[in-house]
């Protein structure tokens, strides 16, 4: 008989209880980041992946040759303000640098670089542009030149206005 007198008892309970909303609530938002000032003075070890959208003639070439390429580009870059580049071997990398690369089919390139790292989580990602460029290594060279600015220059959470 209990049991009779249980089961209505929850039912009335769950019907005064209707107004209950059962969305769940959104996490709160990660706390602003600090500010990253202007590195200076660093031997900075990178993670270079590559993407290519396209079926390319000299695919191994491309992925074997880009961390030389963005390697050597920020080395001259990074002259001015005492940093230096390398590829990480068998240590943690400081800076994840991802670049894709497209091409039109009429040897017209064009791409984009994810930056990440710094103890910052994912920085931005640097586009090549309105244009397309005539070679690659033109174009990966203009997005490295984007890379190095923000190591240059330092950056701040993208929230802050």
């Amino acid at each position: 008989m209990r049991t009779p007198l249980l089961a209505v008892s929850v039912l009335a309970l769950l019907i005064l209880s209707g107004g209950c909303d059962s969305t769940p609530t959104p996490p709160p938002p990660a706390p602003m980041k600090a500010d990253v000032q202007p590195i200076r003075n660093c031997a900075i070890k990178l993670l270079i992946n590559s993407n290519l959208t396209y079926t390319a003639k000299d695919a191994v070439a491309v992925r074997v040759n880009l961390p030389d390429v963005v390697v050597a580009r920020l080395n001259h870059d990074g002259i001015a303000d005492g940093n230096t580049f390398s590829v990480a071997n068998g240590e943690a990398q400081n800076f994840t640098l991802t670049y894709t690369i497209n091409n039109d089919g009429s040897d017209r390139f064009s791409g984009s670089c994810y930056l990440g790292g710094w103890g910052f989580g994912y920085i931005n990602t640097m586009y090549s542009g309105q244009y397309t460029y005539s070679n690659a290594p033109d174009m990966i060279n203009a997005l490295t030149d984007q890379v190095y600015n923000y190591i240059h220059t330092g950056w701040h959470d993208a929230r802050k206005k």
